[in-house]
């Protein structure tokens, strides 16, 4: 389910905010009475940045999905989200598709790392096999005698 944010204050009903992303958290600024509330989204692979992505407005509505623990803001003027800077494992500022690359290659890491590890295990399974033929040839010859 998604609802808007609202603000809290007394006497005030804006769900316009002005916003800025501080240390792993969306700080949203009420257009209308200035107070100011935070939200985590350190669990964003991205910053939101202050202005949208198409027109540069800098007053967003802020929706919050309360089933997938998300936060979304769309330009009041045109409806676009805000402009999005991704940052990369060192800390760096890196582009959407620079970002989606790296986290590729990691992937492919991984799936090597598992192919190895099961190369590994089907060589033991193969010495395994060859052992116990080697048993069951030397069973069957002295039972044979």
């Amino acid at each position: 389910m998604v609802r808007t944010i609202v603000c809290k204050k007394d006497g005030c009903s804006g769900n316009e905010f002005h916003i800025v992303t501080e240390d792993g958290r969306l700080k949203l600024t009420c257009k209308d009475c200035d107070s100011t509330y935070y939200y985590d989204v350190s669990y964003y692979e991205f910053m939101m940045l202050s202005n949208c992505e198409k027109c540069g407005n800098d007053t967003f509505k802020v929706f919050t999905n309360l089933e997938k623990q998300g936060l979304y803001a769309k330009c009041t003027k045109c409806g676009s989200p805000p402009e999005k800077v991704f940052i990369d494992d060192e800390g760096v500022q890196v582009t959407y598709e620079a970002k989606l690359l790296q986290d590729i290659k990691h992937f492919m890491y991984q799936i090597d790392q598992r192919i190895c590890n099961l190369e590994i295990k089907i060589d033991g399974l193969e010495k395994g096999q060859e052992l116990l033929e080697e048993s069951l040839a030397y069973i069957n010859r002295y039972m044979s005698e």
